[in-house]
């Protein structure tokens, strides 16, 4: 024995829990995959977390019409983009810098170098993402959810819509939402917003106590019975 402590690498292991619903998707870049999978084979933690995010992903895909037809979460934020205003962030204007790219390794490289102006791109897109979900969703030619007691002009898919903070885990993904029985039928974004479904009577309760959580960054509902 000659002593020494050998510790798990801090930095790669965060960077590679928020690359594993990317990575459960099929999403990355060879070389990010590559990257990942050595991780995985000597971290238990990980291989866990991604267990339990391709769990998730099978459970919606076996949802079937979860979304209305014609839905799209990237294109409804893409036609959106343009009511971005100066007023979302007062941080100082940084340097000019390329677009961010429409791919998720790109936005979370970016957040790498803490750089302001993709905080401020962040923020407001997520932001955007939640005005033009809800205005989707709120469609009046939207099935109404079978299940429901009460009306809805919302489709049985999901019923608020939760940006988790940049630096949220796996595992604390999945506290938030076994706390408040809730499970995802879309997501993440490339402005990682998940879109999730809760029991209709809870969901007021679900929606306040995800806005106290430290991890989740915005929580709204969607559906026109919520409160603000």
């Amino acid at each position: 024995m000659n002593g020494r402590i050998f510790r798990m690498d801090i930095p790669a292991h965060q960077a590679v829990q928020e690359l594993l619903p990317w990575f459960a998707s099929g999403q990355l870049a060879p070389d990010e995959a590559q990257r990942v999978q050595e991780h995985l084979q000597t971290c238990a933690e990980c291989r866990q977390d991604l267990e339990w995010e391709r769990d998730m992903r099978t459970e919606a895909s076996s949802a079937g019409d979860a979304l209305p037809a014609g839905l799209d979460m990237e294109r409804a934020l893409a036609r959106l983009m343009p009511a971005l205003g100066p007023q979302e962030q007062s941080a100082p204007a940084p340097a000019a810098v390329p677009a961010p790219a429409p791919r998720p390794v790109s936005w979370w490289r970016a957040g790498a170098a803490n750089q302001p102006s993709w905080l401020r791109w962040t923020v407001a897109a997520q932001w955007v993402a939640i005005i033009g979900l809800g205005a989707l969703l709120l469609r009046p030619d939207s099935d109404p959810a079978p299940y429901r007691v009460l009306g809805s002009a919302v489709s049985n898919g999901g019923n608020l819509v939760v940006v988790f903070q940049p630096n949220t885990s796996e595992r604390d993904l999945r506290r938030v939402l076994q706390a408040q029985g809730a499970r995802v039928v879309d997501g993440p974004t490339v402005t990682d917003a998940y879109l999730l479904t809760v029991p209709a009577a809870n969901r007021d309760r679900a929606v306040q106590a995800m806005r106290a959580d430290p991890a989740v960054k915005l929580a709204e509902p969607l559906d026109a019975g919520s409160s603000p």
